[in-house]
């Protein structure tokens, strides 16, 4: 027999509430609950199962950038072209055939095989981070280490000089809130538009170059396709430039924080991993699954019908939380205990289906390296603050700082 359906549902709003931002899987249990009651709790999806059909279903659209800017209104928008220009362009926001077109030609830069050959570059820059402060004994590790070496490692493979890379953060961070925002408003529309503008007027100049001098950067090889192939326009070439910053910086980011972050709020299974190397492979995985830093991806009905059990009007917007499905009872046993070793961790972290992640491996190796050298370098590390703030967005999760201290060491590395 059913459980009696909740009074009050949860709904949206609340993961925005300070308590639904500290914990939004407190919310995620609260709508699975409502719905195996009987409850409707409209097009939020929130099991495993439903999800990964879900983002596998060609039913569905990634084409939903008319959705991200409709809160803006036709006069906003009309004032602000390079929003669409920007946003259509990318990779994630198109359905075949151009999404297939366009992923064929970046798949290869991030497959395995190169993960492996940059992993040397990626140990270097972590090394370089932590060399500035290992010696402090204390840092905001999410500004020091966390937020910067994302950026340097999909910098280094577009062909971005260093010197730059802070400008390629704020028009990262133009991206996040307005897709993460639910409701993005003018001004923040009127901020991302004039920093749009300038992205496109840097990567002119800088294709430029890699035109007349082609290097074994992702941006050459993008430029090459544009040229020789056609296979990419300029616009394309602008917009997906500017979303592997996003996805390389921004995401990772957030992967690398929520990592050391939950190993520390779990110190019986932190000591356990340094006790114990050889499960930091699982204990990436096990990270993707319990604070996944996507927490939510919309997919688009293309038709009248029905899917996960509701009825959909082409048009109509679901949205599928990742996170939620990663802490589904019905797919992992007590999901909400973190276990380093946990096994049978097939989590939808980086999706599911043909929008795959593109840079998933490159992810893994990236939080693969910052715990072995976390572990290594800063030994005794503990949190130096109660609590910590998370960036208030329902599509992505990270803190915005990350104090911490540690037993300082001035022995050389």
């Amino acid at each position: 027999m059913p459980s009696p359906v909740p009074q009050a549902l949860p709904n949206l709003r609340d993961l925005v509430s300070p308590a639904g931002l500290r914990d939004p899987y407190a919310v995620y249990a609260r709508l699975r609950a409502a719905e195996q009651a009987g409850a409707d709790i409209g097009r939020v999806v929130v099991r495993y199962d439903q999800v990964a059909a879900l983002l596998a279903a060609r039913r569905l659209s990634s084409a939903r950038v008319s959705g991200i800017l409709a809160p803006l209104g036709a006069e906003v928008r009309a004032r602000c072209p390079y929003l669409a220009r920007t946003l259509e362009g990318i990779v994630a926001f198109r359905d075949p055939p151009d999404h297939t077109r366009i992923r064929r030609l970046l798949a290869s830069t991030f497959s395995l095989r190169m993960v492996k050959r940059v992993a040397g570059m990626i140990e270097g820059l972590s090394a370089r981070l932590l060399d500035d402060v290992a010696g402090a004994g204390e840092a905001d590790l999410h500004r020091a280490y966390t937020l910067p070496l994302p950026a340097l490692v999909v910098g280094a493979m577009l062909g971005v000089p260093e010197a730059d890379l802070e400008r390629f953060k704020d028009w990262a961070q133009d991206i996040v809130f307005l897709v993460g925002s639910g409701a993005p408003t003018a001004s923040l529309a009127h901020a991302a538009e004039g920093h749009f503008g300038e992205m496109r007027e840097y990567l002119g100049d800088l294709v430029a170059r890699r035109r007349a001098a082609p290097g074994e950067d992702l941006l050459s090889a993008m430029i090459a396709a544009a040229d020789d192939e056609g296979r990419l326009s300029e616009d394309e070439i602008f917009s997906n430039a500017t979303f592997l910053m996003t996805a390389g910086h921004e995401t990772a980011t957030n992967l690398l924080s929520n990592g050391v972050l939950t190993l520390l709020r779990h110190p019986a299974e932190f000591e356990r991993l340094r006790r114990d190397p050889a499960l930091i492979p699982s204990a990436v995985e096990e990270i993707l699954r319990f604070e996944s830093p996507v927490q939510m991806t919309p997919r688009l009905a293309v038709e009248d019908g029905e899917l996960a059990g509701r009825k959909v009007k082409a048009g109509d917007a679901l949205l599928l939380f990742l996170g939620a499905a990663n802490r589904d009872p019905a797919r992992f046993p007590d999901p909400d205990r973190f276990d380093v070793a946990r096994a049978d961790n097939r989590h939808l972290a980086f999706g599911y289906g043909a929008h795959y992640c593109l840079g998933a491996a490159l992810a893994r190796e990236e939080l693969r390296v910052a715990l072995e050298q976390v572990i290594e370098r800063l030994p005794g590390l503990e949190l130096a603050a109660d609590d910590v703030t998370w960036q208030a967005t329902i599509d992505f999760r990270g803190p915005v700082s990350l104090p911490v201290r540690w037993k300082a060491c001035s022995l050389p590395r």
